[in-house]
């Protein structure tokens, strides 16, 4: 019989010997005999060997035998009177290396033992003290330190608590905007199969946090694409519009927790049970961003480069820098490429309107930083917003924007561009922002139709402390000509892209169009994120005419405990719409 059989008979044996309480026997109960009949149980603890003539009872004519046992250990293990833990040699209410020493002295004899210690140290009650015992206390120690949280646990409280609930708590901006609170008492049920605020993502049919299961649900879960930062040639080349990648600004998670999170999700994304081995958390090793490289030059048209330059910790900075001297001639922008370093906000081109003053005209290459270093405004760089004609730009880390077939943004030599860069940075520590900003431009011959830059929008903006409101401003096709100088003489705009911009108190921006010929009006454009508004390229172009007319409508949460009203800081709020459009 091997010896695995023979344990398993005796484990059988043992567990209905300890259902009951083992009976206490008398040397002189079974006879004068010397024949040794084995071990049991006396008074609180296994005696020596009691001899007799037979294992039948003398004054209780019993049968005893199933209460005699071939060696000490045996007799031990197999009565429940005795107290204590298997492996807890010296009874400190511990398991741990002092009772391994403990149990090699005994195996070898080194050190007296007690009946405790004999039947502690027998860990596999297999009625044997060897070196079996030893493998399976150390196996019993290792099994006490490892993680007995669910996995969900281990994730809301070791990697979504501290990289990500100092922005998405309860009440802050970000947790509005996101529509996202990772608070851990919440979060399981904020994520899974919620549909994301961002437009993209949802166009996409993503949800936060899949619980399908498998590779689609890596695939089909937002907050996945959005931590993965390894693989952000995809996020930002198949997916320009689903945001920055989180944390914002860094640092990244770990290797080890992107694993961890990554296996939750293949498992699907479970709220209890242990699903990941935490053993992956680990790998402390972080992501390293390559190298910022600069965007190749255009073939035709500028180039223009801004840093490296500083932002410090806990803050954020907007500069501008003007660069009057572009052309000596009117410039036909015909493609935008845009490339910013990690940690941005926007860069926007921006010219100057015929009515800005001379003695506001800034100082040609050099930075004018909207906040000085104790965080005030300067209000010198604060007066020529005022005078500012938008031209380009994006709130995506990359953006590489083409006018379509015939068409070209016509850019005046009056007053060359003034470059706006605006960075966060939500670390303890610096960090470094750099941009890159190419116009490419075509001949006037090759341009077939003129690009017009629409922008209308709502300065009338009064937001009451702690509630929501909504605000509304419709704009005719006859307000639009006259807000853009156009002619009597044209009877229709064509709009082909739009994008929206507010400030952190948005919660949502529709743009609706109403259609006099046909009577319906139609939604065109939905923001629901203001860090990242969608940018809504029209294929078919939008023909605006007599009787048309286009709807704003932007709702606001002002958490503060303060009004806020229109204005150009990050404070104040906006409601402006951007766009293209043309004209015969």
């Amino acid at each position: 019989m091997s010896k695995l059989l023979k344990y398993s008979i005796f484990l059988i044996f043992i567990n209905y010997l300890s259902a009951h309480e083992c009976l206490i026997l008398n040397q002189g109960d079974y006879g004068d005999c010397d024949y040794p009949l084995g071990y049991t149980w006396n008074g609180d603890s296994c005696s020596e060997s009691i001899s007799g003539c037979s294992y039948l009872n003398v004054n209780t004519e019993l049968d005893d035998s199933a209460s005699f046992y071939l060696t000490y250990e045996q007799c031990m293990a197999s009565c429940i009177q005795h107290t204590g833990t298997l492996g807890d040699l010296n009874e400190d209410y511990e398991i741990d290396v002092l009772d391994i020493v403990i149990l090699i002295n005994v195996i070898l004899e080194n050190t007296s033992s007690g009946n405790h210690q004999i039947w502690a140290g027998d860990i596999n009650q297999d009625a044997y003290l060897d070196v079996l015992d030893i493998v399976v206390l150390i196996q019993l120690i290792i099994n006490s330190n490892q993680e007995t949280r669910d996995t969900f646990q281990i994730i809301s409280e070791e990697i979504f608590t501290p990289a990500c609930v100092g922005c998405h708590y309860e009440g802050s901006f970000y947790a509005e905007q996101s529509g996202l609170i990772m608070e851990e008492d919440i979060l399981y049920n904020e994520i899974i199969n919620t549909i994301p605020t961002n437009s993209a993502a949802a166009a996409d049919n993503l949800v936060l946090v899949s619980d399908e299961g498998g590779i689609a649900a890596t695939q089909s879960s937002y907050l996945w694409e959005k931590i993965n930062v390894w693989d952000q040639e995809h996020y930002f080349g198949d997916h320009p519009n689903y945001g920055d990648l989180m944390p914002l600004g860094g640092p990244y998670l770990t290797n080890g927790e992107l694993a961890f999170i990554e296996k939750w999700i293949l498992e699907g994304a479970p709220a209890t049970g242990i699903v990941a081995d935490p053993s992956l958390l680990t790998d402390n090793t972080n992501y390293e961003p390559p190298t910022f490289i600069a965007l190749e030059e255009p073939e035709q048209g500028y180039q223009f480069h801004l840093g490296p330059f500083d932002v410090d910790p806990g803050g954020e900075r907007e500069f501008f820098y003007y660069e009057p001297d572009i052309s000596d001639e009117d410039v036909f922008i015909k493609r935008v490429e845009i490339s910013m370093r990690p940690g941005s906000h926007h860069f926007i081109f921006y010219t100057f309107n015929s009515n800005i003053p001379e003695p506001f005209i800034p100082d040609a290459q050099v930075y004018r930083d909207l906040y000085n270093d104790d965080g005030g405004i300067i209000y010198g760089t604060l007066l020529t917003m005022g005078y500012h004609q938008f031209v380009s730009g994006t709130q995506w880390p990359w953006m590489d924007y083409e006018f379509p077939e015939g068409i070209a943004l016509r850019l005046p030599n009056d007053y060359g561009l003034d470059l706006n860069g605006h960075y966060f940075n939500y670390t303890d520590e610096p960090i470094v922002g750099e941009i890159y900003g190419n116009i490419h431009t075509v001949n006037e011959e090759e341009v077939t139709h003129i690009a017009e830059i629409l922008q209308i929008g709502n300065n009338d903006i009064y937001l009451p402390p702690n509630q929501e409101t909504t605000i509304e401003r419709v704009y005719s096709f006859n307000e639009i000509k006259q807000m853009h100088d156009l002619s009597e003489d044209v009877e229709s705009i064509y709009i082909f892209q739009l994008l929206t911009h507010a400030h952190q108190l948005m919660q949502r921006f529709d743009i609706e169009y109403y259609d006099s010929e046909t009577g319906e009006t139609i939604l065109l454009y939905t923001a629901l994120d203001y860090l990242h508004p969608p940018i809504l390229t029209l294929n078919n172009h939008l023909e605006v005419q007599d009787g048309d007319y286009v709807r704003l409508t932007a709702t606001y949460n002002n958490t503060t405990d303060d009004v806020v009203e229109f204005g150009l800081l990050s404070v104040n709020e906006m409601m402006i719409l951007f766009g293209y459009f043309y004209y015969d």
